[in-house]
């Protein structure tokens, strides 16, 4: 990971401890992208499992990026092109897992990677996009403790080598947890969308 992106992912869920290894990360670049984790806020309510709004929006962020040069001399020799197979996308439902394949698919899209934060354990790329599907805190069908819990939305942040998209809705951290563990949790997310690093 990029020492932007490592830090937020070290700040939720390691206290500070992890660290990137610089002398390996120092030379990737992708060109004219800041590396870290950056949030796109959209639109929508009544959303549990499955969210067309930000399904859309990941084929957006795809289309924004792929393309772009991508160097990482400790994996490939000069500078290539952003692929389809850089991409890893991760939603924490099989309905909108579903719903993000179609409409990639569908956009010509069909080598990006997409899966829940359960099936991309142990896989890397260079930009990772997390869809958070739920539109609000009352309408997520298994709870707050599942969608917002720091060890899962860390796995999934953590997947990236240099960015990391958040989609989200803004509705989604407006709300007052019951518990002092739900108010952590909750924490840790806006600190984790925070701007800085």
């Amino acid at each position: 990971m990029h020492p932007a992106l490592c830090a937020k992912a070290s700040r939720l869920s390691y206290e500070g401890r992890l660290h990137a290894r610089e002398q390996v990360t120092a030379a990737r670049l992708l060109d004219g992208v800041a590396p870290g984790v950056e949030v796109v806020l959209v639109e929508h309510e009544g959303r549990s499992t499955e969210s067309p709004e930000e399904a859309a929006e990941v084929v957006t962020q795809v289309a924004r990026l792929i393309g772009t040069p991508w160097t990482a001399p400790d994996l490939f020799e000069g500078a290539r092109p952003l692929a389809a197979e850089d991409f890893l996308v991760v939603a924490p439902y099989n309905a909108q897992v579903q719903a993000i394949r179609q409409e990639l698919d569908e956009r010509d899209h069909g080598g990006v990677r997409v899966g829940t934060v359960d099936k991309i354990q142990g896989q890397q790329a260079p930009v990772v996009i997390v869809s958070m599907t739920a539109s609000a805190i009352g309408d997520i069908p298994r709870g707050v403790d599942f969608l917002l819990n720091r060890n899962r939305v860390n796995v999934a942040v953590s997947r990236g080598q240099w960015l990391a998209v958040v989609i989200r809705s803004a509705e989604l951290t407006q709300y007052m947890p019951m518990s002092p563990w739900g108010l952590l949790e909750l924490g840790a997310l806006i600190g984790l969308c925070r701007g800085e690093s």
